[in-house]
């Protein structure tokens, strides 16, 4: 599932969110927490939301397909490393207050016994993501650059984890032009569009792409399955919407 908006001619924001680790939560992982390699773009919604402040579950028709577009581009190697790490359960009735003390909270030790566990964290290192950004809502859309323009941010930026930290730089507005070079794309691009190159690296995810607010908090309404190469590498896809921006040819979706 892709954008349903018509970019060549609009404005865009373009951006990159950088941080040492990143941790992409896949879905179909169950006691491995592998990653995702790529930013999801249900993750960059959730960024900038979290970026200006918005409630949870409400920013969802701001990035809707028939509301936003979004190229991502790696700009970094995309290695991962295993961490193993020893969890606690976090669900309801699990974390309890301590007797007697303010702002303290507890696990019951019992639970500690019985429920702790060893688990392995994949997690992607010197993570780097170039993002460019369509919102057909102007108002949202300005107060966004203002805020990453200035270094602004009501929620600090993570890439994934809470405890990824992330940096934003290079933040620039820029018109989006027709016809992009095919051969030498830079961001993700639809799989159906990617010709292999031997010699150069071509790798495939399915992530979420889209979601909407329910009775439950939120659900999935479409994914997008992608390729993608390394940072210093492009990708090449005739018959692909390849875009230009600034330098860099991107695909949006």
């Amino acid at each position: 599932m892709t954008t349903e908006l018509d970019v060549a001619g609009r404005e865009c924001l373009s951006f990159t969110v950088e941080g040492p680790w990143a941790h992409f939560r896949r879905i179909d992982a169950t006691t491995e927490k592998l990653t995702y390699r790529v930013i999801p773009r249900t993750t960059v919604a959730g960024l900038l939301a979290a970026i200006l402040g918005e409630p949870r579950d409400s920013y969802y028709d701001t990035f809707a397909p028939d509301a936003s577009a979004m190229a991502i581009s790696p700009v970094c190697s995309l290695e991962t490393q295993s961490v193993p790490m020893l969890t606690l359960p976090t669900k309801s009735g699990d974390i309890k207050s301590a007797e007697g003390v303010s702002g303290k909270t507890v696990i019951d030790p019992e639970v500690i016994a019985t429920e702790r566990k060893r688990r392995t964290f994949e997690y992607v290192v010197d993570a780097a993501y170039r993002i460019d950004l369509v919102l057909e809502d102007r108002e949202t859309f300005d107060r966004l650059h203002d805020f990453l323009a200035s270094g602004r941010s009501t929620y600090t930026p993570t890439l994934g984890k809470s405890e990824c930290l992330a940096n934003i730089t290079d933040v620039t507005r820029s018109t989006i032009e027709a016809d992009g070079n095919t051969e030498a794309v830079t961001s993700t691009v639809p799989e159906e569009y990617v010709v292999p190159t031997p010699g150069t690296p071509l790798r495939l995810e399915r992530t979420p792409a889209f979601m909407t607010a329910d009775e439950g908090g939120r659900r999935t309404t479409g994914f997008s399955s992608y390729a993608f190469a390394p940072g210093d590498e492009t990708l090449t896809a005739p018959g692909a919407p390849v875009m230009q921006v600034s330098d860099r040819a991107v695909c949006f979706r």
